[in-house]
């Protein structure tokens, strides 16, 4: 079999363009969605990050998770409920309910892995860990450029405190996915099991669409589009 990591990579690419020409992200990286909007969004984030890390502690002995199980480095639930609250406000757990379509059919993918067979929970983790680590800085340097936002506010879910060097950690997780043991059918299974992630995504980003107005991309904004999609085509 080839490498983890490169199949993972080469199998998404096609939806991760997709994902990357989604309405909600072009609007996002023009400075387009209103803070109340990615309230709202970061709602959805949270129910997925629930069921992703909750799965995976679940699962934390299993020998192939517990080679991509970085909690104390990679978990976003406790900087989410920070960014929730900055955005929401003190009463954001009354946002939770009721469960969106997009976010229980996320969930559902998660805990459907980790009850029939918890090795495709690695997909998952892959597509949102390494994702925030790469792209998702390029969105963090946007929403506090466009909201003004207070030193260290707002942007915690982007915050990686405990990871000195993104890049190599990236590294270290790749060749961690290469270490994997699984059969060729797992493997294919993991890889079509990331494309599925990256399906989610764009279902959460189109619960937004009807609220997202502005004008076409200049070419500026298209060659930043591009750069974002470059820089998290590495992960």
């Amino acid at each position: 079999m080839t490498l983890l990591a490169v199949d993972l990579r080469e199998g998404t690419k096609t939806v991760h363009a997709e994902a990357e020409r989604s309405k909600f992200v072009k609007y996002f990286l023009k400075g387009e969605i209103t803070p109340a909007v990615y309230g709202r969004f970061l709602v959805s984030l949270y129910q997925v990050y629930s069921a992703l890390e909750k799965a995976l502690e679940q699962h934390k002995y299993n020998a192939n998770i517990q080679l991509i199980y970085f909690p104390k480095e990679l978990n976003r639930n406790a900087a989410l409920e920070q960014d929730l609250e900055f955005f929401n406000g003190p009463e954001w757990r009354e946002m939770l309910t009721p469960v969106s379509p997009a976010q229980q059919a996320y969930i559902d993918d998660i805990q459907r892995c980790s009850a029939t067979k918890p090795e495709l929970l690695i997909a998952h983790a892959y597509v949102r860990y390494l994702g925030d680590l790469s792209g998702g800085q390029i969105l963090a340097k946007k929403l506090q450029k466009y909201n003004d936002l207070p030193e260290g506010q707002g942007v915690a879910f982007y915050t990686f405190d405990e990871i000195e060097d993104r890049n190599e950690f990236k590294d270290q997780y790749r060749i961690r996915l290469n270490q994997v043991e699984v059969d060729e059918e797992t493997h294919k299974q993991m890889v079509e099991e990331s494309c599925q992630a990256f399906i989610r995504n764009i279902d959460i980003f189109q619960e937004f669409d009807d609220e997202l107005v502005g004008l076409p991309l200049t070419k500026k904004e298209q060659q930043t589009l591009e750069a974002a999609h470059t820089a998290q085509a590495c992960c």
